[in-house]
């Protein structure tokens, strides 16, 4: 293992890092110099935004301090962490908008939250708007850190005008049309196939490559990742892409993976295998995310977890089965926001989150010390 941090967000909503001061960032990366945390990502596109964009399609809370500040506050966090030999990522989330900002509405199936929607990748205009935004982000954060991860989850979806490319992608490919795969019967034991899958995969692959152009055409020359979603359920796991044709197409980039529901009891080696074995046979560097500071639970009125025990079950994992990069999600819980909650925490044991923070750290103390 290399690197072991927190993951968080500037984004509203969140509930974390949304309205932190100039002190509470110096809070947070004493706290990880002090126990030893050396790799920190900060997501400032989410389903909502947390940095001051010039584009006029995100929305844009004058609340937050990384907007209000014109992103000079999160721009000094970030020299601040480098400094203390913390390595600073930045996670964009290319695929999901706030609908009224965005002006166009999602062709995919599925309700607004917290008032976005997802998007994917053939939608006219839409493509194009997630390269530009990976294009300003480069252009503001890039020079500041040392890697960005590329999010675009839950673009996968087959709306009717992606038919017409499916097929175009399934003749070359040798490949059933859609008309056909969509008559395929459903079995129980096992999945029937991945024509679907694997065409979507395809075009993530080329999304990936004109964000990279663009990041690099803009000067940046940090390293890139992307995250594998899963589905972790009871008795059942499932990748979201195909990682032997990501790794032919992109061998260069990381791979962020992580259990989907952010609960090491359900198919717990299960989900170390997808996460972590499977794509280290493929040749990976892994990331792997796990539940830091954060109360999120799925489904929200599951069985109620020990947050002490999550951390736990983690860590034994991230030791015996190596990431070379290892994350906590939530590094803060100041607001009640949807995945970290100052309201919920006290529920889970802990009288604030700078000390549930500074409790997950000691407990991380001896993956900390194997760091290479």
């Amino acid at each position: 293992m290399h690197e072991i941090g927190f993951w968080d967000y500037t984004c509203p909503r969140h509930g974390s890092l949304e309205h932190y001061s100039a002190k509470d960032w110096d809070d947070l990366l004493d706290d990880m110099s002090v126990g030893g945390f050396n790799s920190l990502v900060i997501g400032v596109k989410w389903l909502t935004t947390g940095y001051r964009s010039r584009l006029p399609w995100l929305d844009q809370d004058p609340s937050n301090t990384t907007i209000a500040t014109d992103n000079r506050l999160l721009l000094d966090a970030l020299t601040k962490a480098r400094s203390r030999g913390i390595r600073a990522w930045i996670l964009i989330v290319a695929s999901i908008f706030n609908v009224e900002a965005f002006g166009i509405a999602s062709a995919q199936p599925g309700d607004a939250f917290l008032g976005s929607r997802a998007y994917d990748l053939d939608q006219p205009v839409v493509s194009d708007r997630m390269v530009e935004l990976c294009d300003e982000i480069g252009k503001v954060f890039g020079q500041h850190c040392d890697g960005m991860v590329i999010e675009l989850e839950f673009c996968d979806s087959a709306t009717p005008h992606r038919i017409p490319g499916y097929n175009a992608w399934a003749s070359t490919n040798g490949r059933p049309d859609f008309e056909t795969i969509s008559k395929i019967e459903l079995q129980p034991r096992s999945y029937p196939f991945s024509h679907w899958r694997d065409f979507t995969t395809s075009r993530r692959v080329d999304m990936l490559g004109r964000i990279e152009s663009v990041l690099r055409d803009g000067g940046f020359q940090g390293e890139l990742s992307t995250i594998a979603e899963i589905d972790n359920g009871i008795g059942s796991i499932n990748f979201a892409l195909n990682l032997k044709m990501l790794r032919s197409a992109l061998p260069h980039w990381k791979l962020l993976t992580y259990d989907s529901i952010y609960d090491r009891r359900v198919n717990r080696l299960a989900s170390m295998d997808f996460c972590i074995e499977y794509p280290h046979s493929l040749g990976f560097d892994v990331q792997f995310l796990t539940r830091g500071v954060m109360t999120w639970t799925w489904p929200p009125d599951g069985p109620s977890m020990n947050l002490l025990e999550q951390w736990q079950m983690s860590i034994e994992d991230a030791g015996r089965f190596n990431p070379e990069t290892f994350w906590f999600l939530g590094a803060d819980a100041r607001l009640d926001g949807a995945v970290c909650s100052d309201r919920k925490l006290a529920a889970w044991g802990f009288e604030d989150a700078r000390s549930a923070r500074r409790k997950l750290m000691q407990v991380a103390g001896g993956l900390v010390a194997g760091i290479a």
